[in-house]
């Protein structure tokens, strides 16, 4: 079997996904639409989702730091 030559397209999508895996990582969260419609609303309120999520958790470490000392 002949291997197939790739197209340009397709070497950008293959390096793309190559990149984002070695330097990117991803997460995922889920909210029920009937039992968590104020956690949506609240979150589509936000400028931007990223944003609100890491000042969330940069606060939270700044705490969990000063409760060590």
């Amino acid at each position: 079997m002949a291997k197939q030559k790739l197209t340009e397209y397709q070497k950008k999508l293959l390096y793309n996904n190559t990149y984002n895996r070695e330097h990117y990582r991803s997460f995922s969260i889920r909210y029920d639409i009937e039992s968590e419609k104020q956690i949506i609303k609240w979150l589509e309120k936000q400028p931007t989702l990223k944003g609100y999520v890491t000042e969330l958790i940069l606060n939270d470490m700044k705490k969990a730091k000063k409760k060590k000392k």
